[in-house]
């Protein structure tokens, strides 16, 4: 029986997890601020980013 196991990406900048992070939020490919998520690279990405590049967020 397989199982899900959760990811907590961590912020590149200061390695903390997203729940803990208090960098600055942005996307880092159009400088959004809205529906900011951390994925899987360290970055910080809006929703139409996340979409477009197939990034995924923390479970």
């Amino acid at each position: 029986m397989a199982t899900a196991t959760k990811h907590k990406y961590r912020c590149m900048q200061c390695e903390m997890t997203e729940d803990r992070c208090q960098c600055e939020r942005y996307c880092c490919l159009c400088q959004a601020q809205m529906e900011i998520r951390l994925c899987q690279d360290g970055l910080y990405y809006c929703e139409p980013c996340r979409d477009a590049c197939d990034y995924k967020v923390s479970d």
